[in-house]
């Protein structure tokens, strides 16, 4: 994780910042993540080599005993539920204050 890769992550992404809670990083990229509800992986920043961190996602979930991974993207979900298999469960709705 050099500070090209986040500049690059910053800039897909949209994120102003990479959360530094359960980071892992490596050669492959980086991945941050937490836990909701009882069952949840949540997955805060990915950036690298998808089908990398996939596979670490599902192993870590598997570890911690935990049912669900779950993550937010600005991104198209169709790439991701066609290449990852998830599926789209809701939308995240904003407005300005």
């Amino acid at each position: 994780m050099n500070a090209e890769d986040i500049k690059q992550y910053l800039k897909k992404s949209g994120d102003v910042h990479i959360s530094t809670d359960n980071l892992i990083k490596n050669i492959k990229g980086f991945m941050s993540w937490r836990i909701t509800k009882p069952d949840t992986l949540v997955l805060i920043n990915v950036y690298g080599d998808g089908k990398y961190w996939d596979a670490v996602s599902i192993e870590l979930a598997k570890q911690l005993g935990l049912k669900k991974i779950a993550f937010g993207t600005k991104r198209n979900p169709k790439a991701f539920e066609r290449k990852y298999g998830y599926t789209h469960v809701g939308y995240i709705l904003e407005k300005e204050v």
